[in-house]
């Protein structure tokens, strides 16, 4: 019997998709981002440029 093609759906071509490297680049880099944003402003919050005591 001859052997049946193989759908293009299936495989292991699928499970590795370019847009999977990506999108997993760009949850890492808003990651980094937020947390360097939450670092500043725990920073400014605790030198007194932001917060209560900011305004003169």
């Amino acid at each position: 019997m001859p052997e049946l093609p193989s759908h293009q759906d299936t495989g292991p071509a699928m499970s590795e998709s370019p847009l999977d490297g990506r999108s997993r680049r760009r949850k890492v880099l808003g990651a980094v981002v937020v947390v360097a944003l939450v670092a500043l402003a725990v920073v400014l919050h605790l030198t007194g440029v932001l917060g209560a005591e900011g305004h003169s």
